[in-house]
């Protein structure tokens, strides 16, 4: 395990010196490798919001380029770049500026009657600064510290 931490550290380092757009920004990886060649998937975001399929092609390009070059996972691998999609937790600050104004349910730790407890809190992201978001419930709001944010999901509206 510790290798494989080691090489999605290394790689994560490689794609972020070497992205080419200043608003297209690394959000996760994840590597399996089975008993063929690895297969590493690559989720990017842009800060205007919104991932095309022309730029992931593009990054998918750089990504491979970067990867050979370095020899990172040998010779034969599979490469899938994305956008997280809404299925994915938000895992970067940067992330939640872009869902302001969506509906999110947020997992985190708070102080309750009973003590410190693990809650789901539902509502309209509606701010984001460098510590907290604040989310819109039906009429009250809910301060939550980005270190006690768990996990966030956006709620897909159709």
């Amino acid at each position: 395990m510790l290798q494989k931490d080691s090489q999605l550290d290394e790689i994560r380092s490689l794609i972020t010196r070497n992205l080419t757009r200043e608003d297209v920004f690394l959000v996760d990886l994840e590597l399996k490798s089975s008993s063929g060649a690895p297969s590493l998937s690559v989720y990017i975001e842009s800060d205007s919001g919104g991932i095309k399929l022309d730029d992931c092609a593009l990054i998918s390009r750089q990504v491979q380029t970067v990867i050979e070059a370095h020899e990172v996972l040998g010779d034969r691998f599979t490469l899938n770049v994305s956008s997280p999609g809404l299925d994915r937790p938000l895992k970067l600050q940067r992330q939640y500026y872009l869902n302001i104004g969506r509906k999110a349910r947020v997992k985190h730790q708070a102080e309750t009657e009973k003590g410190p407890e693990v809650v789901v809190t539902e509502g309209q992201l509606k701010q984001v600064d460098d510590d907290h978001i604040i989310l819109q419930m039906q009429k009250k709001e809910a301060v939550i510290r980005f270190g006690h944010i768990i996990e966030t999901k956006i709620i897909p509206s159709f």
